[in-house]
């Protein structure tokens, strides 16, 4: 389990497993989980409910990830303040110096030094660089061994130049700068909008709860006061009781 931080930890929390979510799916209720968390969950429940609200489903829902909650989840952990792996140069010999620059054609990382050749050799500079990342294989095409430059809008996927004339040949490619770019944009409202969406309901809850603190009081005075109006009753009945046995003793006197 991972201990993420940040002012929107809990609301992309699971539940279950108390970590941000991975593959978020929402459940017919409205409630976010761990597409793993849920199905686990249920394998191991005799019947099919929610793990929040415990809303019982008549049969096992067919969960859809919920692609909004997840762009939110990438925009969120790509602003984490937690500490990312260090890449190291892959052409120092000996002491290994922290890359300063990933080269998506070569596909090596360079410090500072080796990363020179690419600004000044002709051929290298038209070469594309990025921020070194450890998981390398996730921008390059595993078929044709090529840097994913490309964002197909018809399958949603980055795509090398090859595969933009092939198996993408008539889809709506962009770079990916341009599509990231956009995306950026867009989560950024949604982010907006969910941060709006739960202080929405924050002032509910704290209106919800003001309005049963205040009906709490009202019930307290009102109990207090019909007390005290049975006590003064009780002290008049129990007063002319008293009165009238005095004025009957009186006449049995007489």
């Amino acid at each position: 389990m991972s201990s993420s931080s940040g002012p929107l930890t809990e609301e992309l929390q699971c539940s279950i497993c108390l970590d941000v979510f991975t593959d978020p799916v929402s459940t017919p209720c409205g409630h976010n989980f761990c597409k793993t968390c849920v199905y686990k969950y249920w394998d191991n429940s005799q019947t099919c409910n929610c793990p929040y609200c415990k809303e019982t489903f008549n049969q096992r829902p067919d969960l859809k990830i919920n692609t909004t909650l997840r762009e939110i989840i990438d925009l969120y952990k790509e602003k984490s303040p937690e500490k990312k792996t260090e890449v190291l140069c892959d052409y120092c010999e000996e002491t290994k110096l922290k890359a300063l620059k990933l080269c998506l054609v070569c596909q090596s990382s360079y410090c500072e030094t080796h990363l020179q050749p690419h600004f000044k050799v002709s051929s290298l500079k038209k070469h594309k660089l990025m921020d070194p990342v450890s998981n390398l294989e996730d921008y390059i095409c595993q078929k044709h061994e090529r840097p994913l430059e490309l964002f197909c809008r018809a399958d949603q996927a980055c795509v090398c130049l090859m595969c933009a004339v092939t198996d993408h040949k008539n889809h709506n490619t962009v770079p990916l700068e341009e599509e990231s770019k956009e995306k950026k944009i867009q989560l950024m409202k949604t982010q907006k909008d969910v941060q709006q969406m739960i202080q929405d309901r924050i002032k509910k809850i704290q209106g919800v709860k003001h309005s049963a603190e205040v009906r709490k009081r009202n019930t307290e005075e009102e109990k207090a006061a019909h007390v005290e109006l049975f006590t003064d009753l009780i002290r008049s009945i129990e007063r002319c009781q008293t009165e009238l046995l005095e004025m009957m003793e009186e006449q049995q006197k007489a």
